[in-house]
């Protein structure tokens, strides 16, 4: 099943590391439209789990949700990974844009370095 997640090399008040972002609750148009593109199955979603709506990734054949939690806060988890080996099994696509993007989610430290030294870009 294809999964995405946001990185962000920079965030506003933040570290000097690159962030995973997760929970996604507003993105702009054009950012939301550029995954969809790639990834359709990555939507605006309501979970019970969390109780509230937020972009997730979600099943191609049944629809449901797979969760966050389990994406980005698990050790071994695709954006958790556990060393450079799993992190080459990533993907990584720049999406086109110019300038500061305001995106309303939670950001993570710690994984998005790894990811982006290890990934395969495309």
């Amino acid at each position: 099943m294809p999964v995405i997640a946001l990185l962000a090399p920079h965030i506003e008040n933040g570290y000097d590391e690159v962030y995973t972002i997760s929970g996604i609750e507003k993105m702009p148009v054009n950012i939301r439209s550029f995954i969809q593109s790639k990834v359709p199955t990555f939507v605006f979603r309501y979970s019970k789990t969390v109780g509230k709506k937020y972009f997730a990734n979600t099943c191609p054949h049944c629809n449901v949700i797979y969760g966050d939690f389990f994406l980005h806060d698990e050790p071994g988890a695709p954006f958790f990974p556990a060393d450079e080996e799993d992190a080459k099994l990533l993907y990584i696509k720049e999406i086109p844009i110019n300038g500061p993007v305001e995106i309303e989610g939670g950001a993570v430290s710690g994984m998005g370095e790894i990811i982006l030294e290890h990934a395969i870009r495309v």
